[in-house]
This record gives C-alpha cells, sequence and structure tokens, in this order.
C-alpha cells in the first residue's frame, strides 16, 4: 500500500461522509448499539457513566507471566462486567484494564450502588480468589469513578466486522480520569453526581451519605442507628489541577458495604423506600 493510495481513500471517506452528513436522532434510553445508517447519531441526555480500572496493572505485568497477569484481567473484568449487568447498566464494554458501564437518566442511584458493590467485590471476593487460585501474593484493587452529562453514540470504523461504538461527550472520559485519581478500592464522584446524591429523598441521603453505625464490628443498630453513632462516609476535596474536569470539587468514598448491613443500604438507595418496607 502506498502513501498516496491511503490519502487518496481517506479522502474519498471524507467526501462520502461529508455528503451524508450528521443527524441527531435525541432518545432516552442508552442503546446496547448505536446506530449505523446515513450520519445517524443518538443522543442521549444526563448519562451516568461509572468507568471501573484495575490499578498497577502495568506493575502486573512487568513482574509477573502473561499468565498470572492474564487471570488477574480476567477475575477483574469478568466480576465488574457481571455487576454492572446486574444493575441494569445499558451499555457496558471495556478498554485494556478498565471497564465502563452507562445507565440512562434517572438511574444514578444503580449506578451508585453498583460502584460500590464493585469496589466491595474486589476487596471481599476477587483479590482473595485471585491469590489462592495464582498463588501469587498480589492485591487486585480498584479505582472507580462516576460522571453524568450528554452523550453521543454512532458505530464507526469499516464495514463488516470492524465497527464499535464511538461514545462522543465528557461523561466516559471524566468518570475514567476520576478512578485514575481513586486510591485503591476507593470511588471518586464528580461534584455534579454527588449533589444529586445530597439532595436525593431523606431516605436515600440516609443510606448514601451516613454510615451504619457498625465501625466495621460484628453488630450494630443499622439503619435505626442515632446520628452520634454514625460517621459520614465521604471526603470532599477541590477537583485536581491539568485533568481537564469541568467541576471545583470531587467526593471520595473509601469505605465498602457493610457485611451487616450492605444489603439493605444498597436496597434503599436503587428503590429510595426505607428497608423492610
Amino acid at each position: 500500500m502506498k502513501l498516496n493510495e491511503v490519502t487518496a481513500d481517506v479522502a474519498a471517506q471524507l467526501d462520502q461522509q461529508a455528503e451524508l452528513g450528521v443527524q441527531i436522532d435525541t432518545r432516552n434510553e442508552v442503546p446496547e448499539k448505536g446506530p449505523v445508517n446515513n450520519g445517524l447519531w443518538f443522543q442521549i441526555p444526563n448519562v451516568t457513566a461509572v468507568f471501573a480500572d484495575m490499578k498497577s496493572s502495568t506493575a502486573l505485568n512487568s513482574e509477573h507471566r502473561p499468565r498470572v497477569a492474564a487471570r488477574a484481567y480476567t477475575y477483574f473484568v469478568r466480576a465488574m462486567t457481571v455487576t454492572l449487568e446486574r444493575f441494569s447498566a445499558g451499555y457496558i464494554d471495556i478498554h485494556g484494564d478498565g471497564i465502563f458501564g452507562l445507565f440512562k437518566e434517572g438511574q444514578e442511584f444503580e449506578a451508585l450502588a453498583s460502584a460500590i458493590t464493585m469496589k466491595t467485590l474486589v476487596k471481599t471476593d476477587v483479590a482473595g480468589r485471585f491469590k489462592e487460585d495464582s498463588e501469587k501474593d498480589w492485591d487486585i484493587t480498584a479505582g472507580i469513578g462516576i460522571d453524568q452529562g450528554r452523550l453521543l453514540v454512532r458505530r464507526l470504523g469499516l464495514r463488516g466486522t470492524k465497527l464499535n461504538e464511538v461514545w462522543a461527550g465528557k461523561p466516559v472520559n471524566i468518570a475514567a480520569k476520576l478512578s485514575s485519581v481513586a486510591g485503591p478500592n476507593e470511588l471518586v464522584v464528580s461534584n455534579r453526581v454527588f449533589d444529586k446524591y445530597e439532595n436525593a429523598s431523606k431516605t436515600r441521603r440516609r443510606a448514601i451519605i451516613r454510615s451504619c453505625g457498625c465501625n466495621g464490628g460484628t453488630q450494630g443498630d443499622g439503619w435505626d442507628a442515632p446520628e452520634s453513632q454514625t460517621t459520614e462516609l465521604w471526603e470532599k476535596e477541590s477537583a485536581p489541577q491539568g485533568l481537564g474536569l469541568d467541576f471545583e470539587s470531587i467526593h471520595r468514598l473509601e469505605s465498602k458495604w457493610c457485611s451487616l448491613h450492605g444489603a439493605e443500604f444498597c436496597e434503599a438507595i436503587i428503590t429510595g423506600q426505607r428497608p423492610g418496607r
């Protein structure tokens, strides 16, 4: 293939796309596949993006044999994919050692519950299983980010099998950036998303913002714990500079689901109903 032939092919493709133009169709659902015909793009408002990144994967590849790294990637991606699917993410995709799920407008609470579940499972199940099965003392950890905004989607590439969804917009990129500044098994949320959590119903806010009062123990009042026995779970800080973030603050969550009360708090976040009602 000569350079002038490549240049001619590119020019022909640009001419074809210019002739087709661009059409925008607003959809409320997050599609599993983007459109492919006649320059059509789907526009989806208020999509919540959850991006999970396996931390220190570069070191994993350099320090261990390919078989060990492959097992780590497999366990991590499988666990994260199943979690996103069970919490009804409309679209799931894998980017290297990272994975993201997209939730439609109104699903920001399912998105949060999925993210907390992901970081919990990495700590309580995935990491231990990997060490046991690979016989390697390596900690699999996740950094998770959440952002929200408008996205455009279309399938682009070449005809046949070389087509893939292209998501244009900030939420996925910013969620990925937030996952990169998250510590091991930490969740970082943009303040525009966290504002919705702070302004949610009283029940949801209780489940999201404050702890169950166990403080890592095996007993406690859980939902009915007086505020004096609970702690605020999130830490607010200024947004990191140099990442192109378009908001002023972020919120970090280090804690995972409580083994005693996590299920009822997860239920309250998703349904907005007090557990048991």
